[in-house]
């Protein structure tokens, strides 16, 4: 065998290797003029890629949300189509080595576009274009009261339906105080809204409970020290809500 021919030979199963290799992960591939919205509960995924619109997945359960979102016609006459609501993906059993996605009549033209995302009629498929059976993936299409509503909060509206799948996601009013390497405390704010904040009425500063403000009180005027473990202190502070235990965090910045 020549050097040229061993080369050749060489690079041919190169290419065989890598391109084994790139369906060695398992994963979901957002089909073309859809937008990826959610990943187990997150609305953004490091494992995603833009060029092959493929997140990769460990084996196993996983939530995906997506949105029909895209420009359609020519230059001259370009327009952006979004659906109203999106398509919520719950993967019961993503197999190892297998990428999921699905299929559906792509639009060639605005009206047509404008059509299917009122119907968005999908088919779950693998990669290769094998139907997905029921057992392992299905879907819906998560509407909403109020018709079309730009910044719809889809991790918000899976919980209020018990249909969030989110392993990694933990409530903002279950949210504890943390702390940085150079030991300053840390609470993580959460984007959620309810309905007394939706408001633009003043909220009054709910204050210390009775214990804590006892408690503060002993420590301002020079009480016996240590009459409060740090357990109880850490007990009470886990009961209170996030008002009360940000201005205890405040409390403690100030002395």
């Amino acid at each position: 065998m020549n050097l040229i021919k061993f080369v050749k030979y060489g690079a041919a199963a190169f290419m065989a290797f890598a391109a084994s290799c790139a369906f060695a992960d398992s994963g979901f591939k957002v089909p073309i003029h859809y937008t990826l919205e959610m990943v187990d509960g997150a609305e953004s995924s490091p494992d995603y890629s833009r060029m092959t619109r493929t997140v990769t997945l460990t084996p196993g359960r996983h939530q995906i949300v997506v949105l029909f979102k895209d420009t359609f016609g020519n230059s001259s006459d370009a327009r952006l189509v979004q659906s109203s609501n999106p398509i919520v993906i719950d993967i019961m059993n993503l197999k190892p080595n297998q990428i999921m996605t699905f299929d559906y009549q792509i639009p060639s033209s605005v009206s047509a576009a404008e059509s299917y995302s009122l119907r968005q009629l999908i088919n779950l498929v693998d990669q290769d274009g094998k139907p997905v059976s029921k057992a392992d993936a299905s879907y819906f299409i998560m509407t909403s009261e109020n018709g079309f509503v730009l910044g719809r909060d889809y991790r918000q509206e899976l919980m209020s339906l018990n249909r969030l799948y989110a392993p990694a996601y933990v409530e903002g009013g279950k949210r504890g105080i943390g702390m940085t390497s150079y030991g300053a405390p840390t609470i993580q704010a959460t984007n959620e809204r309810s309905d007394a904040l939706v408001t633009n009425t003043t909220m009054e500063d709910p204050g210390l409970s009775a214990d804590q403000e006892l408690t503060m009180s002993t420590s301002s005027k020079g009480g016996a020290k240590g009459s409060v473990s740090f357990r109880e202190l850490v007990d009470l502070y886990s009961k209170a809500d996030d008002a009360t235990k940000l201005k205890f965090v405040k409390y403690v910045m100030s002395h």
